[in-house]
């Protein structure tokens, strides 16, 4: 927690909250890492076919429609399913947090240059009249797709429509975003005073490559290109090597350290290290003013934490949690709280109820482990 000491007051610790749905059911067959990370935003057990709608999402339908992105989905992992299902279940159940659907899960993306390219477009400038070039193709373009689908509709099978109608959403999607951007052309408003240079792609350095992506973190919140965003430091079970702490050992090798003072001198390492990019985010945000005078930081509410506390046992149980931010006084930092089995899920009903989403779409399926808001916030 040392480099998170700047943001004390605009931080909440809390112990005792537990992923309960990631608790083994009987006649299942492995998926440690599996459980806890498909569980840790959809507050629903995990099975093989389906998951539940996951927090970041829900708000996201909510919000979503106000930005040219409902949301971003962020990692310094790989975007392929690759990485450690286990038993049961497969590796993408370890590769993202996001589920749009019970069904669907939402690929990360590591790549700061693509990232970019999403928030901004194939450019390197933000001048108004190339932006408003650009939407125009775009819209070109997703008008004769969603006429090619529609054509298709009336040719498939049940089983086969479904599949089109979920590529439609998506498409609509798009629409809805490049509506939401032109909207801001015809409106005056413009990125181009906005200090951006186009990455180059994945840096083999792990600190410069989470710089760059909190770096476009931070731009897609300054510009409103969205405003909810996940972001995953890796796959759960990833073994990145961080050698430039001299950790020759994966990440995910040193957490099952079997209690040897080497590999855990490491980790603890790693957290630190982890915890400094986090920081250095925060500091951004800390640091920029909005029109009212308040920092982005104090309109804003960042869960951060693990699905598993143990991770050398794979005990998802009292995991840990700290918030940032002021949510607009909704939340009151300064503080640890303290509870007792409470399921992480109920944090996730608070930060909906900041954001004044339903609780509905979170809720409906039948494993949830959720049993109410977490009070105590404010």
């Amino acid at each position: 927690l040392q480099p998170f000491s700047p943001f004390r007051e605009q931080m909440l610790v809390l112990s005792g909250m537990d992923i309960k749905c990631a608790d083994l059911l009987p006649g299942e067959r492995g998926g440690p890492h599996a459980h806890p990370c498909a569980s840790y935003l959809t507050g629903v057990h995990p099975f093989s076919d389906r998951v539940g709608i996951s927090a970041d999402q829900v708000i996201a339908k909510h919000i979503g429609q106000q930005t040219p992105l409902a949301s971003l989905e962020l990692s310094l992992d790989t975007p392929e399913w690759v990485g450690q299902g286990g038993g049961d279940y497969e590796p993408f159940y370890t590769a993202t947090m996001s589920w749009r659907t019970l069904t669907t899960p939402l690929p990360v993306e590591n790549n700061p240059r693509k990232v970019f390219e999403r928030l901004f477009g194939d450019t390197d400038s933000l001048d108004q009249e190339a932006v408003r070039r650009r939407i125009t193709r775009q819209n070109s373009v997703l008008d004769s797709v969603s006429a090619r689908v529609n054509r298709l509709m009336g040719s498939v099978g049940a089983a086969d429509r479904y599949k089109l109608e979920e590529y439609l959403s998506a498409v609509r999607d798009l629409e809805r975003g490049i509506q939401a951007a032109e909207a801001r052309t015809t409106q005056g408003d413009t990125l181009a005073t906005v200090d951006l240079t186009r990455p180059a792609g994945v840096p083999d350095n792990v600190m410069e490559h989470s710089r760059l992506i909190f770096e476009l973190m931070f731009l897609a919140w300054r510009t409103d290109m969205t405003r909810v965003i996940s972001f995953m430091f890796g796959h759960e079970g990833t073994n990145r090597n961080y050698t430039e702490l001299g950790a020759k050992d994966g990440h995910h090798s040193l957490s099952h350290h079997k209690g040897d003072s080497v590999a855990i001198e490491l980790l603890k390492k790693v957290d630190l290290y982890q915890s400094r990019m986090l920081a250095h985010l925060l500091q951004k945000l800390h640091d920029t003013r909005e029109e009212d005078g308040s920092t982005m930081l104090d309109n804003m509410v960042i869960v951060a934490g693990g699905g598993l506390s143990d991770a050398n046992n794979h005990v998802h149980n009292d995991v840990p949690v700290a918030v940032f931010g002021g949510a607009q006084g909704k939340v009151r930092g300064g503080r640890h709280l303290r509870h007792e089995a409470e399921p992480l899920s109920n944090l996730h009903l608070a930060v909906l109820d900041i954001f004044g989403a339903p609780s509905e779409e979170y809720l409906s399926n039948d494993t949830s482990d959720a049993t109410g808001i977490l009070k105590g916030l404010a």
